[in-house]
């Protein structure tokens, strides 16, 4: 069979017109993913308008405010005395500021630049626009870790999957004023710049730049520890493997210095970096990087044999130095134990051991189905494969830092459900890696469609009759320049064995003639059967190209799906009426506005620690917890009073609160209120008070309370009027109740008053030299109480 031939001039404008049509569809699809990755996250706002949702960011909404109204200054000093009745907690010095202070600026900026906006406006959008960043950066990591001829499409499908993959829409919605909804721009940014500090022997300057995004890490989320380990275990598996550069000295060395530094002027963080076990670790890999260095200097100097025993005395006496550090370190209490979320992450049960940890729903352990749920099909199948082709295929530090941080990401992932979000960019990265490949496989496949009409290449055989301007198109061609094959020079054996050599190593690496198999990712066994059978490789690109699409559109409408799901806010939900009609049901934020519309300004409400950010947020009332967890002991006598028959709590709440809100929506068909979280509350309670019993509270599926439940005060508070036989609370009368019974308010009676003056005119408070950190006492009157409390203690 004779050898197709075709004009040589003819390939230049084809793969010209393939560069440019690829070019400008990765442009059109990164606008694309910079555009969805905003809106798509704006459904919340469409609906209900610009609310703040859930808990938390309703606490960092009013912190925000605080930080605009009174500075900077105050804002580090400012013990709050409207929460955590009657102690208060020295807000500015206990949270990661860094979320107030970005809303702060750029509230202030836009209204310095004449745009009139309002800082709840702001608070709402952030997430959404911080997206866009976060989705950028993300790309740009594929875009170093992917192999050089696909690193535009690696970043273009990037982009496109982490700005509609739920993993990160769930923390990033419009209105989610979360820690998260900057955090993870901020670990995909130090991310970036480190893997970028490692691509020459000269690019180590920007590990100056990632210092600086982790010290913004540090001051926005307390999962920085997370960043900080996943680059110091990068760098330990670096120096390990003998690939030791003063190029990663430099950037490690600079990273850990500048980050540190900026870590400790955290008031939250404080000097943790150096006493907390969680950070210890990067620690010791700045020393072992001093140590490398060493023995890098001395390999030089010395001979194989000097050196061989140099080494091993260095190794072995940073061993013993190391152990013994620890040993040291932990006996004299300098470096404290790992925290109990932390721990939660290395056991093989689902619990923490700490009740008040175990209670919220974000620290339980992943179940199966969540992956699909929160990556769907198409990132999972392709994800694994984009990390197995990093280690496999021309190992970078890039490539192995992607590889790890898909690793470990999926490991703290598949313990906390919490941590999925850590997933979330990991998987886009790995998956835009693998599907760039193909992509850009299938492209390639498409210019060089006439080779089915050729049947294929076969090796050329010689003619004497070319025409002028042809080429020979196939592989292992060493005289397609256009000239016939008479005016060829005659070769030896040699020159036409290196010829073939040649051509077989250009076969198996994707790089040469228009007709090879061009997908670097793949193995050198695919990518040589795949160049010399062409209708095979054709109908493969071909159904890889029909499956791209399908899975690529399902995994947007679904991911369209799940972002209208996951912004329903919890303040503002939507029912049905039985007309079958749409219906919103503000049951929430309407008990909140009677309480700063009917109630004193300085009346305590007590109400499970769950709600107390949204009542200092909207009713601006004291309260007596919130979603913090850092005083666990009041919690528990929080939960006391609210598990307990009437008669034993009632001393305590008299003391505490004037108002006791409850939540009962189950009598709106919703069964999780505080009736379903008893067990949670006495749990608590018993981990502190040995009279509280832990067990026994719950409503069967008939409705039916066990005795321990029907005998506290949080049955009666809810069910009275709701529930046949449930007499009235004799020291409580109900105040409030919402349009579909979602919340009841009750007044307590018998309030002390006494104790309260006291309490309001700082008689209960011990300030120190400075004169802000002011914390309360609880009222004489809760000694006894309190005498038979104790303070909770992990099992280790």
């Amino acid at each position: 069979m004779e050898t197709a031939l075709v004009p040589a001039a003819s390939k230049v404008p084809t793969k010209g017109m393939k560069n440019t049509v690829m070019s400008v569809s990765r442009f059109a699809v990164v606008c694309w993913a910079a555009i969805t990755a905003y809106t798509i996250r704006l459904h919340a706002v469409t609906v209900y308008g610009r609310v703040i949702h859930e808990f938390d960011p309703w606490f960092n909404f009013r912190a925000t405010q605080y930080l605009v109204t009174h500075g900077w200054r105050k804002f580090f000093t400012w013990y709050d005395h409207e929460s955590w009745y009657p102690l208060g907690r020295p807000v500015g010095t206990t949270i990661f500021p860094g979320m107030q202070f970005t809303a702060a600026g750029i509230y202030n900026l836009l209204n310095l630049l004449g745009f009139q906006v309002s800082l709840n406006d702001v608070c709402v959008f952030i997430p959404a626009g911080f997206s866009i960043l976060a989705t950028l950066f993300t790309a740009l990591i594929a875009r170093e870790a992917a192999q050089p001829k696909h690193k535009h499409t690696a970043f273009t499908v990037t982009a496109a999957i982490m700005a509609v993959i739920p993993a990160h829409i769930m923390r990033s919605v419009a209105g989610g004023f979360d820690n998260e909804s900057v955090a993870v721009t901020a670990i995909v940014c130090v991310f970036f710049f480190w893997i970028r500090s490692l691509r020459t022997e000269n690019s180590w300057p920007f590990s100056v730049a990632a210092a600086i995004a982790y010290g913004y890490m540090v001051a926005a989320w307390g999962g920085y520890t997370f960043v900080l380990n996943m680059v110091g275990v990068h760098a330990a598996v670096l120096f390990l493997s003998g690939n030791f550069t003063w190029n990663l000295y430099a950037a490690y060395s600079v990273f850990y210095v500048v980050g540190t530094t900026l870590a400790v002027h955290v008031p939250v963080v404080g000097w943790t970096p150096f006493r907390s076990m969680e950070q210890i670790g990067p620690l010791f890999v700045l020393g072992a990087a001093q140590l490398a260095a060493v023995l890098f200097r001395q390999k030089r100097k010395l001979s194989e044999r000097e050196y061989s025993r140099f080494r091993k005395r260095v190794v072995l006496c940073s061993v013993i130095g190391g152990f013994v550090s620890l040993v040291v370190l932990d006996a004299t209490g300098v470096v404290g134990g790992l925290s109990a979320r932390v721990r939660s992450l290395f056991v093989p049960h689902t619990h923490t051991g700490n009740p008040l940890v175990d209670s919220v729903a974000e620290h339980q352990a992943t179940q199966g189905d969540v992956y699909l749920k929160y990556f769907d099909f198409l990132v999972v199948a392709f994800a694994p494969a984009g990390a197995v082709a990093c280690v496999a295929n021309n190992r970078s530090p890039a490539r192995v830092f992607v590889a790890a941080y898909f690793l470990i990401a999926g490991y703290f992932s598949a313990k906390m459900v919490r941590l999925v979000l850590l997933l979330g960019p990991a998987s886009a990265i790995c998956a835009g890696i693998a599907i760039g490949g193909v992509v850009d496989w299938i492209a390639d496949e498409a210019n060089t469609f006439a080779e089915v009409a050729n049947g294929g290449f076969k090796k050329p055989t010689a003619k004497t009759d070319d025409p002028p301007g042809t080429a020979i198109v196939g592989p292992g061609n060493s005289q397609a320049n256009g000239k016939k094959e008479g005016m060829s020079k005659p070769v030896g054996r040699a020159t036409r064995r290196a010829n073939e050599m040649s051509a077989k190593k250009k076969k198996s690496n994707g790089g040469g003639a228009s007709g090879e198999f061009r997908i670097a990712e793949a193995p050198s066994l695919i990518r040589l059967y795949f160049a010399e059978h062409v209708f095979f490789r054709k109908s493969i690109a071909a159904v890889a190209l029909a499956f791209l699409v399908t899975t690529g559109r399902s995994f947007v409408a679904r991911s369209h799906v799940m972002a209208q799901h996951m912004s329903e806010p919890s303040i503002v939900l939507r029912g049905y009426a039985p007309t079958g009609d749409s219906a919103i049901l503000d049951d929430f934020r309407e008990s909140y506005w009677w309480l700063r519309d009917h109630t004193p300004e300085d009346a305590r409400v007590m109400a499970w620690w769950d709600y107390g950010y949204q009542i200092s947020g909207i009713a601006n009332r004291t309260t007596i917890a919130d979603g913090n967890t850092w005083n666990m002991e009041h919690i528990a006598l929080l939960g006391k009073c609210l598990v307990s028959p009437e008669e034993i709590g009632h001393p305590i709440v008299r003391q505490l609160a004037d108002y006791v809100l409850v939540w009962t929506t189950r009598y709106a068909g919703m069964p999780g209120d505080d009736l379903a979280k008893a067990p949670h509350m006495a749990r608590i309670a018993g981990s502190v008070y040995d009279d509280v019993v832990q067990e026994g509270f719950f409503v069967d599926e008939k409705g039916n309370p066990s005795d321990s439940m029907r005998e506290s005060l949080l049955f009666k508070l809810s069910a009275h009027g709701m529930v046949p036989d449930v007499p009235p609370p004799t020291h409580y009368e109900e105040a409030f109740s919402s349009k579909h019974k979602m919340v009841r308010i009750w007044k307590v009676k018998d309030v002390d008053l006494e104790t309260k003056r006291a309490t309001n005119q700082g008689e209960h408070k011990k300030c120190d030299a400075g004169g802000w950190y002011c914390p309360g006492e609880y009222p004489e009157a809760l000694r006894e109480v309190l005498s038979t409390k104790k303070d909770f203690q992990l099992d280790r």
